[in-house]
């Protein structure tokens, strides 16, 4: 009798979209980072780390998970990084995205040697389901004023576009 929960993956069907991803970084030049918080399920993590750049992650859990179990880069995102966990997210990770520019500033002396970039929210909706939208009324989810984020292009490397969760 099989315990449950029980999670069966079919590795030649993994493979396949495996192949899709390596496709899309040969053709684009893209990277391709693993959303932990979608998929964490690190038994596969050997085969899939062929394929992809590194992964991403919105906890400390997270993040270290990723350092730990999947080879290439760690990614760190959050909507509202801890005091008291930013300094080992910083520690775990390659890349930290913040979400706004007022937690850029919170945390710029702690991250200041650290590459950062900046989550833009650029407006458009993909997305029926309100909750998982980041452009729905009213969201906080990534800056979308260009002269305000003008006025901290000097402290980033790069941006994050999330249009959809």
């Amino acid at each position: 009798m099989l315990k449950t929960p029980y999670y069966l993956i079919d590795k030649s069907q993994l493979l396949k979209n495996m192949e899709k991803i390596a496709y899309v970084r040969q053709q684009s030049g893209a990277k391709a980072l693993l959303a932990l918080k979608c998929f964490a399920t690190w038994s596969v993590f050997d085969l899939m780390q062929q394929y992809m750049d590194g992964t991403t992650s919105s906890s400390l859990f997270e993040v270290k998970l990723g350092r730990e179990k999947f080879a290439g880069e760690t990614h760190a995102y959050s909507v509202a990084y801890a005091d008291d966990e930013i300094a080992e997210v910083l520690a775990s990770s390659d890349k930290v995205i913040f979400n706004s520019i007022s937690q850029l500033q919170r945390f710029e002396e702690i991250s200041r040697d650290h590459v950062r970039g900046l989550r833009v929210n650029p407006g458009v909706s993909t997305s029926e389901f309100t909750l998982a939208d980041p452009a729905r009324p009213f969201s906080r989810l990534g800056e979308h004023d260009p002269a305000k984020i003008a006025t901290v292009i000097e402290q980033i490397s790069g941006f994050m576009f999330h249009n959809n969760c």
